[in-house]
C-alpha cells in the first residue's frame, strides 16, 4: 500500500511537471489543427501571450499519469508499453477531433466574417479544456481496466 501511494504522489507530480513544460507545445499544435482542420479560414490575431493556464489542464495530466501508473504498478514490461502506447495513441486522436469540431464550430457561427476568414484572439480557444477532455478520453480503457481488476477481486473474495 505504501508503494502505491508514494509512486502515486511521484507519477501526480511528474504528470503536472510534464504538463507544465509541455503547455506551449500543445498550444501551437491546437492552433496548428485549427488552422488546418478549416482550410486556412481561421488566422489568430492579437499577441500571443498568456501567464496562467487553466488548472484542468494540469490537473487531468498529473491524474492521467496517476491512474497509469496505478495501473501498471505490477504489471510486465510489455503491457506496461502497449497500455502507454493506447494512451498516447487515443490522447493525439482525441486532440485532434475535439480541436477540429471547435475549429469549425467557430467558422460556421461567425456571422461577421469577411471574405471567409475568421479572425480568433490567440486566448479565445480554450486550450486547457481541450487538452484536459482529450486526457480524460484517453483514460478511459485505463480506468476500465481497474473497474475489471477491482471486480474480479471482490468476486474472488466472496
Amino acid at each position: 500500500m505504501i508503494k502505491k501511494i508514494v509512486f502515486g504522489i511521484l507519477a501526480f507530480m511528474v504528470g503536472i511537471g510534464i504538463a507544465y513544460h509541455s503547455e506551449s507545445f500543445f498550444r501551437d499544435l491546437i492552433q496548428n489543427i485549427f488552422i488546418w482542420s478549416t482550410s486556412d479560414t481561421i488566422q489568430f490575431i492579437g499577441k500571443n501571450f498568456f501567464v496562467f493556464s487553466n488548472k484542468l489542464y494540469f490537473l487531468t495530466f498529473g491524474i492521467g499519469l496517476l491512474i497509469l501508473t496505478l495501473e501498471n504498478l505490477n504489471q510486465k514490461t510489455i503491457h506496461i508499453l502497449k497500455n502507454v502506447i493506447i494512451y498516447l495513441i487515443l490522447f493525439g486522436i482525441s486532440l485532434i477531433a475535439i480541436s477540429a469540431i471547435d475549429a469549425n464550430i467557430k467558422v460556421i457561427e461567425c456571422t461577421a466574417c469577411e471574405d471567409g476568414i475568421r479572425k480568433l484572439h490567440w486566448n479565445e480557444v480554450k486550450y486547457g479544456l481541450i487538452i484536459g477532455t482529450s486526457a480524460i478520453i484517453s483514460l478511459i480503457p485505463s480506468l476500465i481496466r481497474i473497474l475489471k481488476r477491482k471486480k474480479n477481486l471482490a468476486h474472488k473474495t466472496v
